[in-house]
């Protein structure tokens, strides 16, 4: 399977394809949204099937602090002749104070009939009991939210198969 990983770590934007235009085709995208400083940080991201039995995979992270806004939206978009597509586009935001926005947007655009795409998305704010625990095992507010955003993100990151492109994301991630 082919796999894509996209980093935005400074306030702009950021658009990225995926186009399926071969039957048969398997892809992966990962894209993590780094929003830890003032300002709009959008990311959108399109995936075009023109072809059918494709496979696809879209895996967001992002986290917003520092006043930092973050805007991810995903299309899937399969054409009427796309027969036997499955696709699948997840997105997981956190916000890490309350001076910070995040924005989830997943579409779907299906013509096909015999196809399998579906979304998930998800915006929210650290577990207030997670911290709770960490801070009782000794661990600083700060040094709780560090972990747990090493977690979240860590769960895309662990999937990157490029050693090298892993190495880089998680120096960003820190």
């Amino acid at each position: 399977m082919k796999q894509t990983v996209v980093i935005l770590d400074k306030p702009g934007k950021k658009r990225v394809r995926m186009d399926f235009d071969q039957k048969g085709e398997e892809k992966e995208l990962i894209a993590l949204v780094l929003g830890r400083a003032k300002g709009e940080y959008e990311l959108e991201v399109i995936v075009d099937h023109q072809r059918g039995r494709t496979f696809g995979r879209v895996m967001i992270r992002g986290i917003a602090k520092n006043q930092a806004n973050v805007k991810v939206t995903g299309t899937i978009i399969i054409a009427k002749k796309a027969q036997g597509v499955d696709d699948f586009l997840e997105m997981k935001l956190l916000i890490l104070d309350d001076k910070s926005q995040a924005w989830a947007e997943p579409r779907l655009e299906i013509k096909a009939n015999e196809v399998k795409a579906s979304h998930a998305a998800t915006v929210g704010q650290v577990d207030e009991e997670q911290r709770f625990y960490l801070m009782s095992r000794g661990l600083t507010e700060h040094g709780a939210e560090q972990l747990l955003v090493k977690g979240f993100l860590g769960q895309v990151i662990s999937k990157i198969t490029d050693v090298k492109m892993k190495r880089k994301v998680y120096a960003k991630s820190q």
